[in-house]
This record gives structure tokens, sequence and C-alpha cells, in this order.
């Protein structure tokens, strides 16, 4: 009796268990699928990006302020004053727009500057080939000055020696005087917007 009574409540729990089974079976079927986890948050964007849809800065064109002065080989042919035009414009621009106001920024600029104009230098009348030499000297001193005064003074200094370069030129061709000197004019344009930069943005 006891054994029959044992088996029957055996079986009694195990159709229990089974249908517990089933409804818990029912109810995932009708709650549906698990959420999917929520996906990791963006990283953020790194240092110096700017953010989405901005330039890194790394990224800029190197031909822009953020690349320094980069000028164009001269033309080889026509008039090396035309040459020397184009290069001091482009400087010039460059030293304006991009604000171009600290000593290591003017210097870096006529650093270019003079290299470029190097290259025409045996087109130039003899008594102005050695301007290439007083832009790089004078960008030299500007790098080294330990005031604005002090650098703007090698600017006009710089300035003053290739006036008078050029009056030597006028001296001995006052025929055609202008068109020979029409080179130093543009450096010397170029050395005075470097100058009153450093004057008007303070220099250091």
């Amino acid at each position: 009796m006891g054994s029959i009574s044992f088996s029957a409540l055996a079986r009694t729990l195990a159709a229990a268990l089974f249908l517990a089974v089933l409804a818990t079976d029912a109810q995932a079927a009708r709650s549906g699928p698990a959420p999917a986890p929520a996906p990791a948050p963006a990283p953020a964007p790194a240092p110096g990006t700017g953010g989405p849809g901005k330039i890194p800065l790394g990224d800029q064109d190197p031909n822009g302020c953020g690349g320094g002065l980069t000028l164009a080989a001269p033309s080889s042919s026509g008039e090396v004053s035309d040459a020397v035009k184009e290069l001091s414009r482009a400087t010039q621009a460059y030293i304006k727009e991009c604000r171009c106001v600290t000593q290591d920024c003017v210097a870096d600029a006529l650093d270019r500057y003079a290299e470029a104009l190097a290259a025409v230098t045996p087109r130039l009348p003899k008594e102005l080939q050695e301007m290439p030499e007083v832009v790089a000297r004078a960008a030299r001193r500007v790098r080294a000055a330990k005031t604005k005064d002090e650098a703007v003074k090698a600017l006009n200094q710089a300035a003053a020696l290739i006036h008078k370069d050029m009056t030597l030129v006028r001296a001995e061709d006052p025929d055609t005087q202008q068109r020979r000197t029409r080179s130093g004019e543009f450096v010397i344009d170029t050395l005075n917007v470097a100058s009153l930069s450093l004057e008007e943005g303070g220099g250091l």
C-alpha cells in the first residue's frame, strides 16, 4: 500500500513539473525575443580633430596658414621684375591674411621668400643680386631680436640697404631705371609689410 502511494505521488510531482515547464515556454513565446543589448557609446573624437564635420588641423591645406608660406617656382622667362612681383605679392598676402604677427612667423616667411628670390638672382641687375641675402639676413635678425622694436629696425635697415642699391642702378642707367629697379621696389614693399605686421601685432 505504501509502495503504491509513493509511485502515485511521484507521478503527480512529475506531471506538475511538466506543466510548469510548458507554462514557462508559453510565457516566453508571448513576450517575444529578448531585447538586443544597447550599442556602446561612440568614442569621443581625438584631440585636435575638431569633432564631426570639421577638418583636423593636420589635414589643412599645406599652402594655407597652417602649413606656412609656400611659394611657386618663379617663371624662368619674361621680365624678372614680374617674377619678383609675383613672389612679393604672395608673401605679402600670407603675412596679412594669415595674421603673421610674431617674430618667428615673419622670419620663417622671409626665409622662404629669400629662397625663392635666389632663384632669379642671376637675372637681376648686378647691384640688386644681393637682395636674397639681404632678406635672409633680415630674417635671422628678426628671429633673434629681443624686442619688437629691434626686429622692426632690422627690417627697416634691410629696406634701406636695398634702396641704396637701387640708387646705384639709377645712377648708372637713368634711361631704364624704372624697369631695372622695379624688383627692388617689390622687395622693399614686402619688408615694409612685414614690419607693419610686427608693429600692429605686438611682435613676440
